[in-house]
């Protein structure tokens, strides 16, 4: 080999050095750079998976809060529906038993005025009769008369007064008592 080819081959073989490290080199850095974005790509999915679970927990959290607030809801309900079952029985109750029924309609009419008309309900004209309310009315000491007309509600007795009417159904009396021992009925059953 002359001198110019083994320069030319010596250029050769250099340039054949130089590619192979340079390609060495690229693939090192693609690799480098490779495990680099695979890294970020890793830190990348475990933010978002951390913050994916933190969303979860909280979507969690509210439906239970949710579900538990509809659960006590419901047995708020049921309560309010067993109390109302109770107070709706009531009333056939007292109504069971005649004698006790007309001293419940004396008292009431103890709280008449002189000259206040009764007012007894539909289902009451043959029990409540005219001689009854006189014969209360005398007991009572009070000047009472029975309404021609009969009310539309389940027992007990309306005052018509001149100056104002006094409301004793036994649906009006069952609804105050109610609302003043809910809180004590609710306690002892619940």
């Amino acid at each position: 080999m002359s001198g110019r080819e083994a320069i030319i081959a010596k250029i050769i073989e250099d340039a054949r050095k130089k590619a192979n490290t340079t390609s060495e080199e690229a693939s090192a850095k693609a690799k480098e750079t490779l495990e680099i974005a695979k890294n970020d790509a890793d830190i990348y999915l475990k933010k978002k998976m951390e913050a994916s679970y933190e969303e979860r927990e909280d979507i969690i959290k509210r439906r239970l809060s949710a579900a538990e607030i509809e659960a006590r809801k419901m047995v708020l309900q049921t309560k309010q529906n067993i109390l109302t079952e109770v107070f709706a029985a009531a009333l056939p109750a007292i109504k069971s038993d005649e004698k006790k029924y007309k001293r419940l309609i004396e008292k009431m009419i103890e709280s008449a005025d002189d000259g206040d008309v009764v007012i007894v309900s539909k289902s009451d004209k043959d029990l409540l009769t005219s001689d009854f309310i006189k014969k209360a009315g005398e007991k009572a000491k009070k000047k009472i008369t029975l309404s021609k007309t009969y009310g539309d509600f389940a027992g007990g007795i309306i005052l018509e007064g001149k100056k104002t009417d006094k409301n004793m159904t036994l649906e009006v009396e069952l609804a105050t008592i109610r609302d003043k021992f809910e809180p004590v009925i609710v306690e002892k059953l619940f």
